[in-house]
């Protein structure tokens, strides 16, 4: 078992320079958007939860409003589709299971997304999904490097 610490933040932000992203999930399309190693899901017309992690590999969220449009015409994107991954997947208000990992996290995330919009909590446990695979993949890679260096 992995423990996460997930922290609220204060840490709005300009909307500017995101690269979007469309999650299709069961029909659905979710606007989501990564900037500078953060993601950005778009859980209603005015309200989005971005999440990122610090140095110590903490999980930071905060949620915040949009009070204009994001863009003026529609951006070039890439699609990712849920089922994929999130067949194999379990998860709950506090955790998920990723393999055979499992990840208790200190703050009920998925919960208060839930109770957001209860249509969000699978694009948002996909992020989340990514959010901790890329910690493993860099790991990895830094690891390999340093062996072919040797």
């Amino acid at each position: 078992m992995t423990d996460v610490k997930i922290y609220h933040v204060y840490h709005q932000d300009r909307l500017s320079n995101l690269t979007p992203f469309l999650i299709l999930d069961r029909g659905r399309v979710w606007y989501a958007g990564k900037k500078n190693g953060k993601y950005y899901l778009f859980i209603t017309e005015t309200v989005y939860i971005k999440l990122w992690r610090d140095k110590k590999r903490n999980v930071l969220m905060y949620i915040g409003n949009i009070t204009k449009p994001m863009y003026t015409e529609e951006p070039d994107v890439d699609v990712f589709e849920t089922d994929i991954v999130l067949n194999y997947m379990d998860y709950i208000e506090d955790a998920m299971y990723i393999g055979n990992d499992y990840f208790k996290f200190t703050f009920p995330i998925i919960g208060i997304v839930r109770r957001l919009n209860q249509g969000a909590t699978r694009p948002l446990v996909y992020l989340l999904y990514r959010l901790l695979t890329e910690q493993a993949h860099e790991e990895t890679s830094a690891e390999a490097q340093e062996e072919a260096e040797t």
